[in-house]
This record gives C-alpha cells, structure tokens and sequence, in this order.
C-alpha cells in the first residue's frame, strides 16, 4: 500500500473515531411504553383520503412503501401518522465528505443501519378535526441544507391552521426530509415525479421489522421518527 492511500485510510479512521466518539458513553433515554389519552384507531379510509403526495426525483429516489398508524384524542380528533419507506439513503453529491457518508453512513461499514435498522423510514403527520378538516400539520425539514456536508441537521416543522386537503411536499434532502411545495404538486419539474402515497396500516409484526421504537435508546441505538402516540396499535 502506498503512502497516499495509508494517509487516506488514517484520515478515514481519525474522521470515524471523531465521528463516534460524542457517542461512546452510556447515556440512555427510557421512553414510555404508551401514552395516555389517545386510543388507537384503524380508519383506512380517512387514511386514504388525508394521505400526502411528495415530488421527488432519481438522486433522492422514490419510497417502495406508505405505512399508517392513526389514534383519536379525548376530543374525537384523527392524529394521523404517514410514514414513507424508501429502501436506502445515501448521499450522491461529489466531494469528501459525502464519500465518508457513504463509506462510513450509508454504506460499507453501514453505521446507519446499525443505529436505525433496515431502510429508511420518515414521518409527516396530520390531525383531523372531529368536523373531518386538516387542523394540524408536523414534519421535518433539512435546516440549512448542504449535500457537501457529512450529516443533515433535522428541523421539526409544525403547521397550527386548517388545510382543505394534504399538500404536496418536496423531498428536499437525500436522507429524504421535506418542505411543502409552494407550487402546482402536479406540475414537477425536469427529472421529478409525483409519488402518490398509497397507505397500508402499519402492523405490529412490521413496526418490529423496522425496528421504530427502542424503549431503552442508547448514544447508537436510535428510536426511528414517529409520534409517541403511535407506540399502541390496533391488534
């Protein structure tokens, strides 16, 4: 091996132990198993009928799933929580660190997978009035968003108004977080489609499989994006 590519492989193992190091130590979160106050509800026509459409384009890639779970409040409110499932995410851009990303994150020693689980599961969110409107909104956006950049910074959004119908979002990262798209959802531009979600109910044996909740999370053991409520499911 030469000289240039030991220096290479150095650089990697020193950006791999800093990477981990900030979470090396035995800080743990215990999460509630249930929270109290939501019933949960199977509605697969509702969850039709409020499901989200996202734009999207080849580099972020399109989900291969559109998974649901629903409860009602004491108020007879419909929380709603949409999760699109994309089998992978990686980041294409050029430079270094996207490379580590993918040879450390995503891909090769695969400390994504090993944090989260298989694939990549993300969240967006509704409530719906017992009067069947849109009263609520909550997803996640990218906060400043630089593919050059080794990791995303999450920013959770949440919309206090009434909507006549789900909008349209954009998938605006390539670890596949959202903005609303201010435009016509069905005009997409070069290279885009329209993904229409089409929401299946997100079972317990499947919940497991994507491993969402960790009761007991560790530094490298992460619970998968979801609501608290959503830890109880219609049997």
């Amino acid at each position: 091996m030469n000289l240039k590519y030991t220096l290479m492989l150095l650089c990697i193992c020193i950006i791999l132990i800093g990477f981990l190091a900030p979470y090396l130590n035995t800080t743990v979160n215990m999460l509630e198993e249930t929270i109290p106050g939501f019933t949960p509800a199977r509605d697969d026509d509702a969850a039709r009928r409020f499901a989200p459409s996202l734009i999207s384009n080849d580099d972020f890639g399109f989900p291969h799933a559109c998974l649901y779970r629903a409860a009602r409040d004491g108020k007879g409110n419909l929380h709603l929580a949409y999760h699109p499932v994309w089998e992978y995410e990686r980041n294409n851009a050029g430079g270094l660190m996207p490379f580590l990303s993918r040879i450390l994150y995503t891909g090769g020693l695969s400390i994504q997978r090993f944090m989260f689980g298989k694939g990549d599961v993300e969240v967006i969110s509704a409530i719906i009035s017992s009067q069947g409107k849109i009263i609520s909104i909550e997803f996640e956006r990218p906060k400043d968003y630089n593919p050059a950049t080794f990791t995303v910074a999450h920013q959770t959004v949440r919309l206090q108004e009434t909507f006549n119908q789900m909008p349209v979002f954009r998938v605006s990262s390539w670890n596949h977080l959202f903005e609303i798209e201010q435009g016509d959802g069905n005009a997409a531009k070069e290279n885009e489609k329209l993904w229409r979600c089409n929401p299946e109910y997100f079972t317990e044996d499947l919940w497991n499989q994507y491993t969402m909740v960790r009761l007991k999370e560790t530094r490298l053991r992460k619970s998968r994006a979801h609501l608290p409520w959503e830890r109880a499911a219609v049997k």
